[in-house]
């Protein structure tokens, strides 16, 4: 496989900053979930029209995991870890989203394994 088709379809190539700064009120405009103490990534929750103060980049959309704040890492930390780091931020806010992957269901996995077993069994 080239190395140019592995770069296109890798997970990386689909990050993209979002430039914003707080608004009138003091506030982002949107809100996080997940967090280690979830045992997820810090993600995008609801983002409220209109009180987003978007400065460049593109434009935040719910579900995103939030990878970096001001190219700090904050991937693997806790909700208010990465609410501290944000707080110590001056404006604008460089942020660094990616969509998620889908997630496997591990939980299939033994089935599929022994209906693979019995498939082997029956052709041999």
């Amino acid at each position: 496989m080239s190395k140019g088709l592995k770069k296109k379809n890798h997970w990386t190539s689909r990050v993209h900053e979002i430039v914003i700064v707080r608004n009138p009120e003091g506030q982002l405009g949107f809100e996080l979930k997940g967090g280690a103490e979830n045992g997820q990534f810090p993600y995008l929750g609801e983002v409220k029209p209109g009180k987003v103060a978007y400065e460049g980049g593109s434009k935040l959309v719910p579900e995103e995991l939030l990878l970096e704040v001001n190219e700090t890492p904050v991937a693997g930390l806790t909700i208010r870890d990465v609410l501290a780091v944000i707080k110590h931020c001056k404006d604008p806010i460089r942020l660094k989203c990616v969509k998620q992957g889908s997630v496997t269901q591990i939980d299939n996995i033994p089935v599929l394994m022994i209906e693979a077993v019995k498939w082997i069994k029956v052709e041999q």
